[in-house]
């Protein structure tokens, strides 16, 4: 089972409430009063009518040449619901499992898989409550059960049918997921039996399966009959469900008026905030059309603005209607197709930043951005938002700052654009910060180029604005390969699942640069195919996302992709993280994002058996920290606590003699729960550190190494090795040179441990990396320093900025295997308090180290 999903925890001047689950008891209806007699004898019939199939089963099973029957699936109805504990008919003696619990109005259905020759366990039980009293006489034996029981048969394929969506009705082969029963045996070999049995029954199942705690999922196509009639033979059978469709069911294979069928039953589903304090995302883009009736209830036709006054507002070239529905609702395949309920936290603004064809493009994109984000704010300043942007240019800054890109950074910093040498009298000190948090689309490669992939998105850079220093900058992978053959016969994609998507650019170029890792993350972008190995193309809509269109009055939906719809996806997960953790600064979310991310098991294969330095910088910056995870950003769980700490204070400080020299570093001693840690000794586990800031940018081309550099000031952390007392750990870190580009290691004793190391994540304004060991080594590195290296704010005294002050968030985790029984959430949840901070003097002479 699923670890519960938990707020983390803020351990800097507050803790967050947590919400425990106890185990109270549950009060259940009452079964009716039966008629004793003939309820039971009733029920011993029925029981009878499934022994008398078994025969003709098994001769039918003979027939098709499928080995001697193992059991079957019986399907138990409940009345009324609720009136039992169906995991206490899952008789562990007699090895019946419960396989699925459907409700309906007035009953529940429970399906259990009854192995050969153990229905005897049904009779036995019922025949006692005909002929036996319980101990005290009161009532028959095993009267909750047998009282609750309407029925008992043999269990249909409707029965073990559990997607949201009807099964089919048409004679065509479809795709289904069939989840297989797994109590014992490697899963290949289960797997193995399921296809050559299924092959007999007209059921052909695909390479490959997911496996999940008892269970084993493949996607199988056949025809509706074929399935039902595997459902009766194929005794490993616990549920089917549809292979879940992609865009191209939504954009080909239906019509407009079924499509707004299907977004008529998504509207009924949908619980939009109404909170006038939620989380916004600001789309600075083409425009949005505001009349989607999917958009309509989350765009307010007053948070519709235009960088020019006397552009319309409307969505003229389509993109920003499209990533507003990327940015509202991630992939819309998923939303229509499941039949959950969904809350929608956030709401959007629109920002029109592209000029109506025929209009002439600004040359100045940094101002166009400054002045879009003028407006939203004006018009409502305190609102908490996510600024997203799709729109790049192409250029040779190999990562070099721009005036598009410091804009962003100036922005994000919380200053307006200014001329630096603006602040060299002071006339800014008194402006109250206002941080924001952008996301950017590293831009595309031409899809006329995919032919090429991989090579050519190494050589292609992350475009103008995507190397700004405060944003996260996103990429394309995708999870998308699936073409359907019969439309699309000389089709291929091209990504494997879990890679980087055909679109997506890198900073691979910036190697052996001072430039940061971008992108920052990667998000879903879908993907492209070859025709016939050759010729590439964008589609078919299998390869993309679904989304909203720009002209809902001839087609509801339409397809999307690339690192727009991919920043659209992370902008999302952030406004949700704003939801829930509306205290947290946009340096910490930015930080929660990349802190959730993962590299997939595709990225890491493109990594040598023992790679060196160059080998991970090229990892990160094709990928930069992995693939987004919403749940692993947003929860912990008692196997991966996340801590998170908010913190000012001064880098430098100025000496009574005028020198500006570095502010005391950082000390955090964090509550470990070391006596759990200690129990689970040698078991390996996981220490990930993320420290994220925000930077004022210099962007003028004097030397970003010099007093001019480009970062305003520049923080690291290091932690305190499992060999190392507290005072060799300070005495460690203040003995360092820090210089900007070559850190030294900091003499770390667990160097090796680190899967990048201190100089290698010394880049940008975000720092995050990995430890991996055993967990009793773990519980006595519960020090983190965080500490300032060399910026502008010192080493520029013309700019009066040594006493400025400087925030970063540091986020922690602890990650323990899932198969490890074990919490070590609680521990830390009780006896968490606000941080302490131990100030520590650092001085050999000049106040540097």
């Amino acid at each position: 089972m699923a670890d519960e999903l938990k707020s983390h925890l803020s351990i800097e001047g507050f803790v967050t409430s947590l919400e425990f689950r106890s185990p109270l008891s549950v009060q259940r209806e009452n079964a009716p009063q039966r008629d004793r007699g003939a309820h039971g004898q009733r029920l011993l019939a029925q029981l009878e009518e499934i022994s008398g199939t078994i025969v003709e089963l098994e001769e039918t099973r003979e027939a098709l040449g499928l080995p001697e029957r193992r059991g079957l699936s019986i399907a138990v109805e409940f009345s009324p619901r609720g009136s039992f504990d169906y995991g206490k008919v899952e008789w562990k003696s007699a090895g019946i499992e419960l396989l699925t619990v459907l409700a309906h109005p007035n009953s529940d259905v429970a399906v259990l898989h009854v192995p050969d020759g153990k229905l005897s366990a049904f009779v036995k039980r019922v025949t006692e409550y005909l002929q036996k009293d319980n101990r005290n006489g009161t009532a028959p034996q095993h009267a909750a059960l047998v009282n609750a029981i309407d029925n008992i048969r043999r269990a249909a394929f409707t029965e073990l049918w559990t997607d949201a969506a009807d099964p089919p009705v048409d004679d065509e082969p479809h795709w289904f997921q069939v989840w297989l029963r797994h109590t014992a045996g490697a899963l290949a070999d289960v797997v193995a039996e399921f296809r050559d049995e299924a092959s007999k029954v007209g059921i052909n199942v695909e390479q490959g399966f997911v496996r999940f705690p008892g269970r084993v999922v493949v996607a199988a196509h056949a025809t509706r009959a074929a399935i039902e009639r595997g459902a009766a033979l194929l005794d490993l059978i616990a549920e089917i469900r549809f292979v879940e469709p992609n865009a191209e069911f939504f954009l080909s294979d239906i019509t407009p008026a079924e499509q707004a069928d299907w977004v008529k039953n998504l509207l009924g589903r949908i619980a939009f905030t109404t909170d006038e304090g939620a989380p916004h995302i600001c789309i600075l883009d083409t425009g949005v059309n505001h009349g989607h009736p999917l958009l309509a209830p989350a765009l307010d036709e007053a948070d519709l603005h235009t960088h020019n006054p006397d552009w319309q507002k409307h969505d003229h070239a389509g993109h920003g209607s499209e990533m507003a529905g990327i940015a509202l609702f991630g992939d819309l395949t998923a939303a229509l197709h499941t039949g959950d309920e969904l809350e929608i936290p956030h709401r959007l603004e629109s920002v029109k930043i592209l000029p109506p064809d025929g209009e002439t493009p600004p040359r100045l994109w940094g101002s166009v951005t400054s002045e879009s984000v003028a407006r939203v704010e004006v018009d409502a300043p305190d609102r908490l938002r996510v600024f997203a942007m799709m729109t790049t240019s192409v250029g040779h800054l190999l990562g070099a700052p721009s005036e598009w890109s410091a804009t962003v950074d100036q922005l994000a910093f919380g200053r307006s654009p200014i001329d630096v040498s603006g602040s060299a009298e002071g006339e800014d000190e008194a402006e109250t910060r206002v941080p924001r948090l952008f996301v950017l689309s590293a831009g595309n490669v031409q899809w006329t180029e995919w032919g090429a992939y991989p090579d050519v998105n190494a050589l292609s850079p992350v475009q103008n604005p995507g190397q700004a220093w405060n944003a996260l900058t996103v990429g394309a992978a995708t999870s998308l390969t699936d073409i359907d053959a019969k439309k699309h016969a000389t089709l291929e994609a091209i990504a494997k699942p879990g890679m980087l998507s055909p679109a997506s650019t890198t900073s691979v170029l910036w190697s052996n640069t001072p430039w940061p890792f971008k992108p920052d993350v990667v998000a879903e972008g879908g993907n492209g195919s070859l025709d016939g190995g050759v010729h590439a193309t964008v589609g078919p809509e299998s390869l993309r996302l679904l989304t909203t269109s720009s002209t809902p009055a001839e087609n509801l939906f339409a397809d999307t992709g690339d690192t727009s719809a991919a920043a659209a996806e992370v902008a999302r997960i952030c406004a949700h993280l704003r939801a829930k953790y509306p205290q947290y600064w946009p340096e910490t979310i930015r930080a929660l994002v990349a802190h959730g991310a993962e590299h997939t098991k595709g990225m890491h294969a493109t990594l040598p058996h023992e790679p060196k330095k160059l080998d991970k910088d090229k990892l990160l910056r094709t990928f930069g920290y992995g693939l987004v995870s919403p749940v692993q950003s947003e929860y912990s769980t008692a196997h991966r606590p996340t801590l998170v700490v908010q913190r000012q204070f001064n880098p430098y400080y100025r000496k009574p003699g005028g020198s500006i020299v570095l502010g005391k570093m950082q000390l955090h001693d964090l509550p470990w729960p070391v006596e759990e840690l200690l129990q689970l000794g040698e078991a390996q586990v996981e220490l990930r550190i993320t420290l994220s800031y925000f930077v004022e940018p210099n962007p003028s081309s004097r030397g970003w190494l010099s007093k001019f550099r480009y970062q305003s000031y520049a923080l690291r952390f290091a932690v305190k090795g499992a060999t190392e007392d507290a005072n060799q750990f300070r005495a460690r870190i203040n003995r360092l040179e820090r210089l900007q580009i070559e850190d030294s290691g900091f003499g770390d004793p667990d160097v090796v441990q680190w899967k990048y190391g201190a100089q290698l994540r010394a880049r940008g304004s975000m720092h995050s990396d990995v430890w991996v060991g055993t967990a009793a080594q773990l519980a006595t590195k519960s020090q983190i320093a965080v500490f300032p290296v060399g910026g502008w704010w010192k080493d520029w005294k013309e700019a009066r900025q040594w006493d400025s002050e400087a925030r970063y968030a540091l986020v922690v985790s602890l990650k323990v295997a899932d198969n490890i029984e074990t919490d070590i959430y609680t521990p830390i949840a009780t006896i968490v308090a606000p941080e302490t901070v131990i100030d520590i003097d650092v001085d050999d002479g000049d106040g540097d180290f």
